[in-house]
């Protein structure tokens, strides 16, 4: 899958052209981050992701929002309080550019750490509107 997404991109990066707001939306794991699938430098894009349940392990998230690109992005959907582990969902990023240093907290039983030197790559869950949250 992670392969298909790249062409795509590729593709619309060659031809000049920018994703929609809301892509199609593309399976992943608890493991998926946005490096995994070579994200960093779309800087501004948005992408949509489907989170099967499951669970946040310790070390997944870093910062804060916005996240490292090297975060889960299932994980990071939880602590934004956009899905829950339990029953996953969908999750939207917008890529970002790296920042000089990412703040830890415990945000929806999800403890992100901190990193306190310049990352490349950063991602933010975009917060859908509150009739599309998860009760």
């Amino acid at each position: 899958m992670p392969t298909l997404l790249l062409v795509l991109l590729a593709v619309a990066r060659l031809a000049g052209a920018t994703p929609a707001p809301a892509p199609s939306v593309h399976e992943v794991d608890w493991r998926t981050s946005p490096l995994d699938l070579n994200l960093r430098g779309f800087n501004g894009e948005r992408f949509r992701f489907r989170c099967p349940p499951g669970k946040a392990a310790a070390g997944q998230v870093i910062g804060s929002g916005p996240y490292t690109d090297g975060s889960s992005i299932c994980a990071a959907g939880v602590h934004a309080g956009v899905i829950r582990a339990a029953t996953g969902g969908l999750v939207t990023i917008e890529m970002r550019p790296g920042e000089a240093h990412y703040a830890a907290s415990l945000s929806h039983y999800v403890q992100s750490e901190a990193y306190e030197k310049f990352w490349s790559g950063s991602f933010l869950v975009i917060v859908p509107d509150p009739a599309e949250l998860p009760p």
